[in-house]
C-alpha cells in the first residue's frame, strides 16, 4: 500500500493532493514534501480550511533501487488496471485510488537534462492557467497529450491527464535537476503556493507571478539503438531546423524538425524511450 498522510484543518474546503517519487530517482518531492510536514507539525504554518494530503513516495520500489521506475514507467501507466500484472499496474491502481479521492492536484518531479523548473499546461482552461501562474514559475510547456494520443506502446495514462479525466484540477511541476539540492526548494515552494492559491493556508510570498515563457511540443524522438547526443543538451536549449541533435552507433544523424528548443534531452535514455523532444515558441 502506498502511504499517505493527511493533514485536516478540520474547516471545510477542498482537499489537495500532493505526490512525490512518482518516478523513484525523482526524489526533491519526497524532499519537498517532508519539510512541507515538518512544518504544519511543529506549527510554522497551519491549514485555514480543507484537506492536504501528501503520498510522499509513490514508486517504492524504483525509489529504493534509485531507479526511474522498477518495470514500467509508472506515470505512463495511470489508469485502472482490471488485471495488474507488472508492479507499476499495482501502483497505478492505487495511485487512482488516492486521486480519486481529492479535488486538487499537485505532482512534483525532476529530470535529467537542465536546471530551469518548468512545469506543463495541458488544458489551457482559466482555472489551469491561474492555478500555474499561482506558481510563480516562468517557464511552460503545453502539448503532452497531443504528442502522445497515438502513441499506445508508449502511453496509457498519466496522473495529470486521469486526474483531469476526473474532473479534478492538477498541475505536474518539473522543478528542476535531480540531484540540484534547488529541486526540492522548489518543490516546498509550489506546495507552500498551491495550499495560498486555493486558500487552504496563508499566503506564502508576494511575488509577482512572472509572463509565462510557453512552448508546444511538437515531437519526441524514441532511442532505438545505441548512440549519443552531439552535444550536451540542456533543456530549453534554442535549435534550429536541420540542425544535427543525435547520431546512432550505425551512423544515423537526427536532426532538428523545427525552429525552436529542445525539451527534456536524456543523455543515457533507454533504448525504447524518449531520448529527446522538440518544442515551438507559443504566443502568451
Amino acid at each position: 500500500m502506498l502511504d499517505t498522510i493527511t493533514f485536516d484543518s478540520g474547516k471545510p474546503g477542498p482537499t489537495l493532493l500532493v505526490l512525490g517519487s512518482v518516478h523513484g530517482n525523482e526524489k526533491c518531492g519526497t524532499q519537498a514534501i517532508g519539510r512541507a510536514a515538518m512544518e504544519l507539525r511543529s506549527g510554522i504554518f497551519s491549514l485555514d480550511k480543507g484537506k492536504l494530503v501528501v503520498a510522499p513516495i509513490c514508486n517504492p520500489e524504483a525509489y529504493r533501487r534509485n531507479k526511474r521506475y522498477h518495470e514500467v514507467n509508472l506515470n505512463r501507466v495511470v489508469k485502472k488496471h482490471d488485471k495488474p500484472s507488472l508492479y507499476e499496474h499495482g501502483l497505478a491502481n492505487e495511485l487512482t485510488a488516492i486521486i480519486d479521492g481529492c479535488d486538487l492536484m499537485l505532482d512534483l518531479h525532476s529530470y535529467t537534462g537542465g536546471v530551469k523548473p518548468f512545469l506543463f499546461v495541458e488544458y489551457d482552461t482559466p482555472d489551469e492557467r491561474a492555478y500555474a501562474a499561482a506558481m510563480r514559475i516562468p517557464h511552460w510547456v503545453k502539448g503532452w497529450n497531443a504528442l502522445y494520443h497515438d502513441k499506445a506502446e508508449l502511453w496509457q495514462g498519466d496522473t495529470c491527464t486521469y486526474a483531469f479525466e476526473k474532473g479534478k484540477l492538477a498541475i505536474l511541476v518539473e522543478c528542476g535537476q535531480h540531484d540540484d539540492p534547488a529541486a526540492a526548494l522548489v518543490g516546498y515552494q509550489c506546495i507552500r503556493r498551491a495550499l495560498a492559491h486555493f486558500g487552504l493556508a496563508g499566503s506564502f510570498d508576494a511575488e509577482p507571478a512572472p509572463k509565462p515563457d510557453v512552448c508546444r511540443l511538437h515531437s519526441v524522438h524514441v532511442k532505438r539503438g545505441e548512440g549519443r547526443l552531439l552535444k550536451p543538451w540542456q533543456h530549453l536549449d534554442p535549435v534550429a531546423k536541420g540542425d544535427p541533435v543525435l547520431q546512432y552507433d550505425s551512423g544515423e544523424i537526427l536532426a532538428s524538425p523545427v525552429d525552436g528548443v529542445v525539451v527534456m534531452p536524456v543523455e543515457k535514455s533507454t533504448i525504447g524511450e524518449e531520448w529527446i523532444f522538440f518544442a515551438v515558441p507559443e504566443a502568451t
